[in-house]
């Protein structure tokens, strides 16, 4: 509660949520909506912070976590979702396009829940910039394309994304802009990461991999400590100077952490300084891919 207070008392007012993060009720609408009880309770102790902040909430993922557009389910998802927060939702959006689907056909399904009035505005996530004109050229209004942006995040995918975002005005919610608590190492070995967690099962948490991702921050460290800063504060100002409008979304149980992480938003890097970083990149490109080989299908559809 201290740490999402903080961040919003810092300046960061929207925050990205879904409807499959942690346990939930059994049944037909399978397991999640921990965060979503935990922002409610945060509303009911905090009620002035009711209409300050904005919500965007995924869905889209049944039992199993199958990736559905399935109307009935997801109308059941969202107003669970509204019982557990309490207050409107503002952008609900897919988590990830079902491989196989047609993206207009898929959208479309989510867009008639917009039009049934249970949230306000749709959004995409893990999408490509080609999916996006596709979609959007169907006459389907796109408010928010999430995506993971970071310094161990940024192939032609993501890059092209963000020329999307740039040409066509809409913001993106750039997740995981700490690669996950690896470039501010929170763990020092693979040995360390909980093997039940989902760095557990990343493959650029695993063996050499580490090691030679530890690289990458090695350099990133120096930069940051030169230009009297932390890592973190580096890549989040980095992420923020991708696009004008790449918003990234970190995420911290520490209040002085999530204040310190807000408010590297006001940090400027300067042409040379994001030279620099294009270089260390080139230099130490991510060995190991982002997700297991077995989400890897819903990536970037």
């Amino acid at each position: 509660m201290a740490a999402m207070k903080a961040a919003a008392d810092a300046g960061a007012t929207t925050w990205s949520t879904a409807t499959f993060y942690g346990n939930g009720p059994p049944g037909k609408m399978g397991a999640g909506f921990d965060n979503l009880r935990l922002i409610g309770r945060f509303f009911k102790t905090y009620p002035d912070y009711v209409g300050k902040i904005q919500l965007v909430v995924k869905g889209g993922i049944g039992p199993g976590m199958d990736i559905t557009s399935d109307l009935e389910l997801n109308r059941s998802l969202l107003s669970y979702a509204r019982e557990c927060l309490g207050v409107p939702i503002d952008v609900y959006l897919p988590a990830r396009i079902r491989p196989g689907a047609d993206p207009v056909l898929f959208f479309r399904d989510f867009d008639t829940l917009r039009k049934e009035g249970l949230f306000h505005a749709l959004g995409a996530s893990e999408v490509c910039a080609p999916t996006l004109d596709k979609v959007t050229a169907a006459g389907i209004v796109i408010s928010v394309v999430e995506i993971e942006v970071s310094l161990w995040s940024w192939d032609e995918d993501v890059r092209a994304v963000v020329e999307w975002s740039t040409a066509n005005k809409i913001p993106i919610y750039a997740y995981s802009p700490l690669g996950r608590g690896f470039i501010t190492r929170t763990w020092k070995t693979p040995e360390d990461v909980p093997p039940e967690s989902f760095q557990g099962h990343s493959p650029r948490f695993q063996g050499d991999n580490f090691y030679k991702n530890l690289q990458l921050v090695d350099v990133l460290d120096s930069m940051a400590e030169k230009r009297g800063l932390s890592t973190a504060q580096l890549a989040i100002a980095w992420v923020c100077a991708t696009g004008p409008y790449v918003v990234p979304i970190p995420g911290s149980k520490n209040p002085d952490r999530a204040r310190e992480n807000t408010e590297a938003a006001n940090i400027k890097l300067s042409k040379e300084e994001m030279a620099q970083i294009d270089e260390i990149m080139r230099q130490f490109p991510p060995v190991g891919g982002r997700y297991p080989e077995s989400h890897s299908a819903a990536l970037m559809l």
